[in-house]
């Protein structure tokens, strides 16, 4: 049964359970073509077989015509001809081949596909937004261009008219030069009122928006012994308010006097408009350099000769953390501190480069041709997204898996050695039993007694720790028997390391509850981030003498367990990275406790668990 939502659209002899994972299974191609009509998918898995056919083409350009960021993965028997796969990939861009419907690493390759998928359309969306704020920014500009034409024209034919009188040629220039010159209303009113002071003796201009100017109106007739002369300011042919000219009322304005303010409250309009696309102008500018700003990864715009052409802030806040000045235009330079383009650039595409530092980066870099100028070369966008811990993640999740599988095995040799230790451990017993202290082969016995107890303790703390977590019951759980059976988990690795381990239990036993065994796993994953410590620093330093020292103290609220090392210090101790610690921390919640890491004056490590009382 097809569900109703799906990323993945799987044709050929899939496995069922891969439904689970929201994939949609068809048949054949005929099937596959009658869902893609109703229903578009991130990921399509297909056979060779498929892809050879007459109607694959057809089927291929209509899922990429409706989402041109689906990703095909193709099923491709290791016998088929490699050339002609070559000549396939070319026509058809295959995300991914595989050997078989049943590959190891099928869940892998299927959401890999869909998050490149996912990928493509955010670059296609980020493109798309730069494209229109553009496209706005042209648009604005050519219509303020248009508008200083216009304004342009209106001055030069006021000009020639009033140039009959030079005291209105020189009082209409004043105040054409105050309108042009102000940004604000309030500055074209105070700019206005000292150019025209002199040339029509006003003693008083306002602008007002509409329909307060209406208000005013009446304010001034009613209240006020001023002559007014009320001139509207149109934009677009509608009214927007209107410039209100007052003097004295023992001084009426005439109709020449009129015809000339009429002019300059054109002007206003105009100014006006100008300032209030300025403004739109403006909020549009900002609100273009908070959406590049607001970007968390690295956001530079560079041309063909990798110059920066700008860059957003989170590479200013990446260069300021390195301790490094924004010196130089070249990206290379800036942001992988190289004297040549970076080896495998590829501008316009995506690639992944690593920095050139101590401590080596990888990013992926998502570049996206952005052509501003048909008569120029374009530009291009480029997102430094830091893949660096994401990598090492997925290394960390493999090893895990890797120590999954190892713990599997280890609890079957467990098994099978468990039964031979015990026979052996009695008959021993036995023989220690009949033989007399005296005996000159007592000693031996005795010894043998030791070495088979120490095995058998041995396995018995793998079986521990390999069992299933469920198979404990809550209970009241000893804080030193959990501490000491992580400890003989990592005991091999301390002494072959030559870690000196330092013990400081109470004398009185301290008691929490929960399951020993998961508290013993989530102990022994915070030793293990412990001795990665002291041997990164042995690695790196002659005559390091490696120091592991674990505390349980009690408080009157709280009692604590605290884990010590002398290894290299975290670079960001509240913020550990690593699988292991993940676990121990998730495990400790649900023992309502809680997993803090910090450093001490030192320098030393120290992982702290708490739990109440």
């Amino acid at each position: 049964m097809r569900t109703l939502k799906a990323s993945f659209l799987l044709i050929g002899p899939w496995d069922a359970r891969l439904q689970e994972l929201g994939a949609h299974i068809a048949t054949d191609l005929q099937q596959a073509w009658h869902w893609i009509q109703d229903s578009t998918y991130d990921v399509v898995a297909v056979s060779i077989t498929l892809v050879l056919g007459k109607k694959f083409p057809e089927f291929y350009q209509a899922i990429k015509e409706s989402s041109p960021a689906t990703q095909f993965i193709a099923v491709v028997p290791e016998d088929f001809s490699a050339h002609q796969l070559s000549f396939l990939h070319e026509e058809f861009s295959f995300f991914r081949v595989m050997s078989s419907y049943q590959d190891a690493d099928l869940e892998t390759h299927l959401f890999s596909a869909l998050e490149e998928a996912n990928q493509r359309k955010q670059d296609e969306n980020l493109a798309l937004l730069i494209r229109e704020q553009t496209a706005q920014l042209k648009r604005l500009q050519i219509e303020l261009e248009e508008r200083v034409q216009k304004r342009t024209k209106f001055l030069t034919e006021a000009r020639r008219k009033l140039f009959l009188t030079n005291s209105r040629i020189e009082g209409f220039k004043r105040a054409l030069m105050a309108v042009h010159q102000a940004s604000s209303v309030g500055e074209i009113e105070q700019l206005l009122n000292e150019s025209m002071a002199a040339t029509v003796h006003t003693s008083w201009i306002r602008l007002f928006y509409h329909p307060q100017d209406e208000l005013f109106s009446r304010q001034v007739q009613a209240q006020l012994n001023f002559t007014q002369l009320q001139v509207p300011l149109f934009r677009h042919h509608e009214k927007v308010g209107s410039i209100f000219f007052l003097r004295g009322p023992d001084h009426p304005f005439t109709k020449e006097e009129s015809d000339f303010l009429t002019r300059v409250a054109e002007a206003v309009a105009l100014a006006l408009d100008r300032i209030q696309k300025l403004k739109e102008s403006e909020s549009l500018k900002e609100q273009w350099e908070a959406t590049f700003n607001s970007m968390s990864d690295p956001v530079v715009l560079i041309d063909t000769n990798y110059d920066i052409i700008q860059s957003n802030k989170a590479l200013d806040d990446r260069l300021r953390e390195q301790g490094r000045e924004h010196t130089s235009r070249k990206c290379y330079q800036v942001l992988y501190n190289r004297e040549e383009p970076c080896p495998g650039c590829q501008r316009g595409t995506n690639f992944r480069v690593q920095s050139q530092s101590s401590s080596p980066r990888t990013f992926e870099v998502f570049s996206q041709s952005l052509p501003l100028d048909s008569e120029k070369p374009p530009v291009f966008v480029n997102l430094y997204h830091d893949v660096t811990q994401q990598l090492k993640m997925e290394k960390q999740i493999l090893e895990s898996a890797k120590m999954a599988e190892l713990g599997t095995i280890g609890s079957s040799i467990a098994h099978e050695l468990n039964n031979p230790l015990g026979g052996i451990l009695s008959f021993t017993q036995l023989i220690k039993m009949d033989m007399s202290p005296d005996n000159p082969l007592y000693p031996d016995i005795v010894e043998m007694e030791a070495g088979v107890q120490r095995c058998k303790e041995i396995v018995q703390n793998l079986l521990g720790f390999t069992r299933n977590p469920n198979a404990d019951q809550i209970g009241d759980i000893s804080l030193k028997e959990a501490c000491l059976r992580a400890l003989k988990i990592v005991e091999l690795q301390t002494k072959s390391q030559g870690i000196e381990v330092k013990l400081h239990f109470p004398g009185d036993d301290i008691l929490v509850r929960g399951h020993l065994n998961l508290l013993a796993q989530a102990l022994k994953n915070v030793l293990q981030s412990a001795i990665d410590h002291v041997t990164d620093r042995s690695r790196n330093e002659k005559g390091f003498r490696p120091i592991l020292d674990i505390e349980i103290s009690s408080g009157t609220e709280l009692t604590y367990i605290l884990v010590k090392d002398n290894g290299t210090p975290e670079k960001n101790p509240s913020l550990p990275i690593g699988l292991g610690l993940s676990v121990a921390s998730q495990i400790l919640r649900d023992f309502e406790g809680t997993l803090e890491f910090s450093l001490s004056q030192d320098q030393e490590n120290i992982a702290r668990i708490a739990f109440s009382l």
